[in-house]
């Protein structure tokens, strides 16, 4: 049921998504966007492995890929962060 569920979530987001031109370019250009903040995570994150890592059987290529994901968020979270900023002073010169 579950995966039923989310092929048809998928499924009808893809038929919109071809249906209407515009949003397909937005969406790709977002999708390409969160891949390439993904990929430069993972360049930037290091695969160290420190002595107490190892009582939790913590591999490098594990020790990378939660580096990833931090790194990840914390660019996406600055990201915002500096959106909503840019928005209320823009907000506050333009009246």
């Amino acid at each position: 049921m579950i995966a039923f569920g989310a092929l048809a979530a998928v499924g009808f987001g893809i038929k919109k998504m071809i249906s209407n031109n515009q949003n397909t370019k937005k969406t790709i250009y977002t999708v390409g966007g969160l891949l390439l903040i993904c990929i430069i995570s993972y360049l930037l994150a290091s695969n160290q492995l420190l002595a107490s890592y190892e009582k939790y059987k913590i591999t490098s290529a594990t020790s990378k890929n939660v580096g990833m994901g931090l790194i990840t968020f914390y660019i996406l979270a600055a990201s915002a962060i500096g959106i909503v900023i840019y928005t209320e002073i823009s907000k506050v010169f333009s009246k």
